[in-house]
């Protein structure tokens, strides 16, 4: 009955001890928050309007909880925002309007390193199925608007980038 009890007593230390051990084990929680998406934002165009719309884009996109906004190409990076910026000029003199347009581009992640191999063994189909699947996973469009109004412009390209996220995710 002695070695009963003694057994008995070990193996109950035992299961003790290994329960105590799992109880220190750090379990991931689980995130209030999902995922941020990082996306790079690629500005483009005349020289006096990019440093002000890249800074209202940063703040805008900041501002969002689920995207993380980066300025040059970094691991992750999940889609590519692109906007070319150009201010109109009239007359014979070429004289700045005051209006600007924009060419604002969303676009899946794409890795062009990819087409180099193909490219040097002509592999034109592959080049063509990719160049396909890089235009239709893109969304293009164009902003006509004043030159005073950039801030309002960042914020309509924010919304826009979150709607077609939306879209996306259904």
């Amino acid at each position: 009955m002695n070695r009963f009890l003694t057994l008995f007593l070990l193996i109950s230390l035992m299961l003790s001890l290994i329960a105590i051990s799992l109880e220190s084990i750090p379990v991931p929680e689980s995130p209030e928050h999902p995922q941020k998406i990082k996306i790079l934002l690629d500005v483009a165009g005349e020289n006096d309007l990019k440093p002000a719309v890249r800074e209202y884009l940063l703040e805008a996109f900041r501002s969002t909880e689920n995207i993380d906004v980066v300025l040059e190409i970094e691991e992750d990076v999940s889609y590519v925002v692109s906007v070319v910026l150009i201010e109109a000029r009239a007359g014979a003199d070429k004289q700045k309007t005051g209006n600007v347009a924009a060419c604002i581009q969303y676009i899946d992640y794409f890795d062009n390193s990819i087409l180099k191999p193909d490219v040097a063994v002509s592999n034109w189909k592959r080049v063509n199925n990719l160049t396909e699947n890089l235009i239709e996973h893109s969304q293009m469009g164009l902003h006509l608007f004043p030159k005073d109004n950039l801030r309002e412009m960042t914020r309509g390209v924010v919304s826009k980038f979150q709607e077609l996220l939306s879209e996306k995710n259904k």
